[in-house]
């Protein structure tokens, strides 16, 4: 004899499960939105190579970075990101660049990579290249090609949404998505400004069942200018500025100031930069951030660290976002190396 209980409790799973499908389709569609955006950084100023290809071997240096940037900590699976980057100069006027990297958003992950060659043009006055000069003005080109993987950890849900996974309609829970970025970047002694696109390719990343989402197009437009200061010019004083944007309506600015000292020459220094973010999507909805950021290098070696603070709702249910750099830069000319 079936007890009533039982009888009862069919019904409930069958409702709880129709349930679990519903949530988990509002899910994957805000997944998929993530899985296609832009990685970011705060402290790009450091590697600038991270928004612009053609930043590839633009200064005779090899310079290697690892990444750990973990966002809105104290909430519950807040994303983390992992990125390990290398550029280098190969010829006369060729660089290289590559980088790695392992972004995770709660139940959603993605990791992938990209490889980048750029050509440098030295403009000041037929300079040519050498392991002992730098260039005082260049011109730099580059593109990219990338891939990312984007996958679900379904360990991490409730039974009942693992076994919606099941369901046909959730049957595909990863995808691949290859792509290209392309960039241009000028450096006239003190100043720079560069410009680049990313996802050049309209590419619709089967993602959890469907191609329904492509990589939106995106740009970046940076630039800025180096003062040096004190009379044995062991300091310098940076602003800088860039305007993100893309085909979708969503356009962000950065407004940075940059403080560096070389304290002892050609063995330790520090810096301090403030930056503020403010953003807008296409609903006119706003962000912004406060980004006190600070750093150091001892010889080839840089330690760096950056906190943002949202000011918003989110700054009482978080503590901020917080990114640690580590990297080894190797020049043959003693120079900052972007």
């Amino acid at each position: 004899m079936i007890k009533h209980t039982e009888l009862n409790k069919k019904p409930y799973i069958c409702t709880m499960k129709k349930l679990a499908v519903v949530i988990l389709a509002m899910f994957l569609g805000m997944t998929k939105l993530f899985a296609q955006e832009e990685l970011i950084y705060n402290q790009y100023h450091y590697n600038y190579y991270l928004v612009n290809p053609a930043l590839a071997g633009a200064e005779p240096c090899s310079h290697f970075m690892l990444t750990n940037r973990m966002q809105w900590v104290g909430m519950k699976d807040f994303p983390m990101t992992q990125l390990a980057s290398f550029k280098t100069r190969v010829w006369d006027n060729v660089g290289i660049g590559a980088y790695i990297f392992h972004d995770r958003n709660g139940y959603s992950n993605r990791a992938g990579g990209q490889v980048t060659f750029a050509y440098h043009i030295p403009l000041s006055n037929g300079r040519q290249f050498s392991k002992k000069k730098s260039y005082d003005r260049q011109l730099s080109f580059g593109v990219s090609f990338k891939i990312n993987y984007f996958y679900i950890n379904n360990e991490l849900f409730d039974p009942l949404v693992s076994d919606a996974l099941t369901d046909d309609a959730f049957a595909n829970t990863n995808g691949w998505s290859p792509n290209m970025n392309f960039g241009i970047y000028y450096k006239d002694y003190g100043g720079f400004v560069g410009v680049s696109l990313t996802n050049l390719i309209p590419y619709k990343a089967d993602i959890y069942g469907d191609k329904e989402i492509p990589a939106p197009l995106s740009g970046y437009v940076f630039g800025g200018y180096t003062f040096d200061l004190g009379a044995r010019k062991d300091k310098y004083l940076e602003p800088m500025a860039m305007i993100k944007f893309n085909q979708y309506g969503w356009f962000g600015m950065d407004l940075n100031l940059k403080f560096g000292h070389e304290v002892e020459k050609d063995y330790w220094g520090y810096w301090v930069q403030a930056s503020y973010r403010h953003s807008w999507n296409p609903n006119n909805i706003q962000s912004m951030q406060l980004m006190p950021m600070c750093g150091f290098n001892i010889k080839n070696f840089q330690i760096g660290y950056a906190f943002s603070l949202d000011l918003n709702n989110l700054v009482t249910q978080n503590y901020g976002t917080h990114e640690i750099m580590l990297g080894y830069t190797l020049c043959y000319q003693k120079h900052f190396c972007r």
